[in-house]
């Protein structure tokens, strides 16, 4: 009896230890946007990495930001994050906080830095200002950090058995403002007025950009249509130096954007005026009329604070057209003429051209109507035999081309 009490109790003592050597450990917290509460990030990727950085386990946040590892050996682990989620709102604000925490005027927490360093370098400098204002506002293109930046938690496991409240925290790539919500934030497309119009043709006209708002500004950004089969834009110019523009002449979209990048912003321009635009109508329009610049969604417009204003209406350019103008070409000869009056046409476009022959008297002595002319250069004769000796005008009359007149001398 005493041997199997001794036998038993052995088996005890070893089954605590072995339990003892691999007791289970649990992981649970929640990932927030920012270190907000109020913005848990649902569906981020979260993955158990040991200290040889191999990956154990994964899981995803659930709609409350909550995840949870369960049956954990004992030991040290990082917790690292990654999101395929939509990304946030990069606009004017988090350029100029990045501009304030360059020249010393704002400090950037944690998150706000993560979100900044859009480069991924470590640093914040005026390459991640120029990536956020250029090449991602206004041409569109991803930055190079990535999407998402999340910090690295590390967990102790080996005093412990539980971790309850592991806080993970996360950004999108830019949006140092830090108010991305699900489903993104979006800009309204702003109230805009329209000036009276102003006429345009072949030669290069100034059109003005401004706002009803005529106190001190320190940025804007507008993204604007306007009508690329009627007119062509020569030129654009803002406040100083530190105004950009981005002209797609497929599209006929205009993105300009601006941020005073003084010691001392938001105390020199006013909103009055923003910027111009010089444009003319361009050769071989297919219309003419009235058309309008139009905006389109993302633009905005800041106070001497750099805060977005909610109440303010822009003021579009509206241009209208007498007629379209062609790059047309024509010359006749010989002259004197004998017995064919020759015209050598060059035209961008399928046309017709109605051809009159006047003599000295005003008096219409031969005319050929409807004459088709085709894209290219081609030459069309004019029979002239029949025609007394003397002094003759011609006029050509081509759809959305000045009437083109001269004048030549007939010899038998």
């Amino acid at each position: 009896m005493k041997r199997h009490l001794i036998q038993n109790t052995l088996f005890l003592a070893m089954f605590l230890i072995a339990n003892t050597l691999i007791a289970q450990n649990q992981i649970s917290g929640v990932v927030n946007y920012h270190e907000n509460e109020n913005n848990p990030l649902p569906e981020v990727t979260i993955e158990l990495v040991d200290n040889n950085d191999n990956i154990l386990a994964t899981t995803l946040s659930n709609l409350n930001g909550e995840f949870e590892f369960s049956d954990i050996p004992s030991g040290e682990y990082l917790l690292k994050s990654s999101a395929t989620l939509p990304v946030g709102d990069v606009n004017l604000i988090d350029a100029s906080l990045i501009l304030y925490n360059i020249f010393g005027m704002y400090t950037f927490n944690e998150y706000e830095f993560m979100a900044a360093d859009v480069n991924g370098n470590g640093t914040i400098n005026f390459g991640d200002f120029m990536l956020v204002l250029i090449n991602y506002i206004m041409q569109g293109n991803a930055f190079p950090a990535g999407d998402w930046q999340f910090s690295e938690v590390y967990v102790d496991l080996t005093s412990r058995n539980n971790i309850d409240s592991t806080g993970i925290c996360g950004t999108s790539t830019g949006d140092v403002e830090g108010i991305w919500m699900i489903g993104d934030r979006s800009i309204n497309i702003l109230p805009s007025e329209n000036y009276i119009a102003t006429l345009v043709n072949d030669q290069e006209v100034e059109l003005l950009v401004g706002s009803d708002y005529n106190e001190l500004i320190s940025g804007f950004n507008l993204n604007l249509t306007y009508p690329v089969d009627l007119i062509e834009i020569t030129d654009v110019t803002g406040p100083d130096d530190n105004f950009h523009y981005n002209l797609d002449k497929n599209t006929g979209v205009l993105k300009v954007i601006w941020l005073d990048e003084s010691e001392k912003p938001g105390n020199k321009f006013f909103g009055e005026t923003l910027f111009r635009v010089k444009v003319k109508q361009i050769q071989n329009s297919s219309r003419g009329g009235d058309d309008i610049f139009s905006l389109l969604e993302g633009g905005m417009i800041l106070d001497n604070n750099s805060n977005q204003l909610e109440e303010v209406s822009f003021y579009l350019p509206t241009i209208t057209t007498t007629s379209n103008i062609l790059d047309f070409e024509l010359t006749s000869y010989p002259n004197p003429v004998i017995n064919n009056l020759n015209f050598k046409i060059t035209s961008p476009v399928n046309n017709y051209a109605d051809i009159y022959i006047y003599d000295i008297a005003g008096r219409v002595v031969q005319k050929n109507v409807a004459t088709n002319i085709y894209k290219g250069t081609q030459q069309i004769n004019i029979n002239t035999q029949y025609l007394p000796s003397g002094q003759y005008l011609y006029k050509v009359s081509i759809p959305n081309v000045e009437i083109i007149t001269g004048n030549f001398s007939k010899t038998n």
